[in-house]
């Protein structure tokens, strides 16, 4: 059910697989869904769900600390008339949608693979819908699958760095 939580994962657990099933995260501060430093992060998407996480000033929607890795899938095998699990995540104030907060360091470490599901990520303020946040750094960035809609805003891009931010392949 919604809430006005937020998700934080902690420092150095590694790898770590979590399914999202409807999950409906808005902070006014801070972080939504934080996935800390030096883990590797797999979110996979339920069929038919729909995931929205939505940050404070400066911070991304889905935000990725340094040495982190994202893969984001489709949580089921395709299932007739059932749609893929969907995510939503806005950054505010110069943070990306989905990757670093605005500002996000000089750590080129960080990555993300998105290989399922249906992705709309929007940046703001300077920040990419998916990679660096305003000022910050990204290291690659790749897509293989799913239906992905991303935009940044006032210098950022849809897919790559921030304004001021240079992101890896």
């Amino acid at each position: 059910l919604p809430f006005s939580g937020r998700i934080a994962l902690s420092d150095g657990i590694g790898p770590v697989e979590l399914a999202l099933e409807g999950v409906t995260c808005r902070v006014e501060r801070g972080g939504a869904f934080l996935l800390g430093r030096e883990n590797q992060v797999t979110l996979l998407l339920r069929n038919g769900t729909r995931n929205f996480f939505e940050s404070g000033e400066g911070f991304a929607g889905i935000s990725l600390g340094d040495g982190t890795s994202l893969c984001v899938d489709r949580g089921d095998p395709p299932n007739g008339g059932v749609p893929d699990g969907a995510l939503t995540a806005s950054g505010r104030g110069g943070g990306a949608g989905i990757g670093r907060d605005s500002e996000g360091g000089r750590d080129r470490t960080s990555r993300m693979l998105i290989r399922g599901g249906v992705i709309t990520a929007q940046g703001a303020g300077g920040g990419s819908g998916i990679g660096a946040g305003k000022g910050g750094v990204m290291g690659p960035v790749t897509l293989l699958g799913g239906t992905v809609d991303a935009s940044g805003e006032k210098g950022g891009a849809g897919i790559g760095g921030g304004l001021g931010a240079p992101v890896g392949d």
